[in-house]
């Protein structure tokens, strides 16, 4: 017999094949049943290695948000990885032709190489969020590590903008859920996304606008990139598609007033 480990479906399946063809009475078909539940109740899914993906549905206590609340038709807009000259500013003129606001979740680096752009988004009532340092996939690095990328930014924030934010959103989407401590306790909000067009891919200007204005409902948190021409070229046709459909943009935080500065939890996109 082999000493190898095996799965419990492997270990099910061989299980019920041995069972095939035999004459099974009533206290062995009991036995083999008690048996398949005590081997399946013992070996549980390490549920606290699970990488989040943007497809995942969020589990009940989960702490990431991904949408808020549908009263208000109200929608936020978020835009990650910059500031960029020549996009962020470019986003920013379209936001302020309409008096709308949006958060924007800045990787440290760049606030430290565009200082002025960083105020500019503040200056005109934006929200910015902490998108780490140097955006790292976080789940790939040692606990240490990934502490540092977030309390860097947070301390380039301080010392460049004099500005404290509340909220953070993983690069690339990549956090491990039993990494959610090292955020809630710099009491920072974790905030994913419910409608998300792929800009970061360039897949064309009209898609980008066609799945943002088909896809928004009330309560949408949409996924942008101000790394891109494609995304600041097209984002004047996204704001007056959404202002005709009667959705009110604002910042996450007046989109979750409840969620900040306190362990934030799921709503389902």
């Amino acid at each position: 017999m082999s000493d190898s480990p095996v799965s419990r479906g492997e270990f099910l399946r061989s299980f019920g094949k041995s069972m095939t063809g035999m004459a099974l009475n009533a206290g062995v078909v009991v036995a083999a049943q008690t048996l398949a539940k005590r081997f399946a109740a013992a070996t549980p899914p390490p549920s606290d290695q699970l990488m989040v993906k943007k497809t995942e549905a969020p589990l009940a206590a989960d702490p990431f948000i991904y949408s808020g609340p549908t009263e208000g038709n109200r929608i936020a807009l978020t835009f990650d990885d910059g500031p960029t000259p020549g996009v962020t500013d470019r986003i920013l003129d379209e936001l302020k032709q309409r008096q709308l606001h949006a958060t924007f979740f800045m990787i440290g680096k760049n606030v430290v190489a565009q200082p002025d752009l960083a105020r500019r988004v503040l200056a005109e009532g934006h929200e910015i969020g902490n998108h780490t340092f140097t955006h790292p996939k976080l789940n790939t690095l040692p606990e240490a590590q990934a502490v540092a990328e977030v309390e860097k930014a947070q301390q380039t924030f301080t010392d460049v903008l004099n500005y404290h934010a509340k909220w953070f959103r993983p690069p690339c989407g990549a956090l491990r859920k039993n990494q959610s401590g090292i955020l809630h306790d710099k009491n920072l909000g974790i905030v994913f996304w419910s409608v998300d067009p792929g800009d970061w891919a360039q897949p064309g200007e009209a898609h980008i606008t066609d799945f943002i204005l088909s896809q928004t409902k009330p309560g949408s948190i949409i996924l942008c990139h101000d790394l891109y021409p494609q995304t600041a070229h097209c984002v004047g046709l996204i704001l007056d598609g959404l202002l005709q459909r009667g959705f009110n943009l604002v910042t996450l935080s007046t989109l979750l007033p409840q969620a900040v500065g306190h362990s934030a939890t799921s709503s389902m996109p």
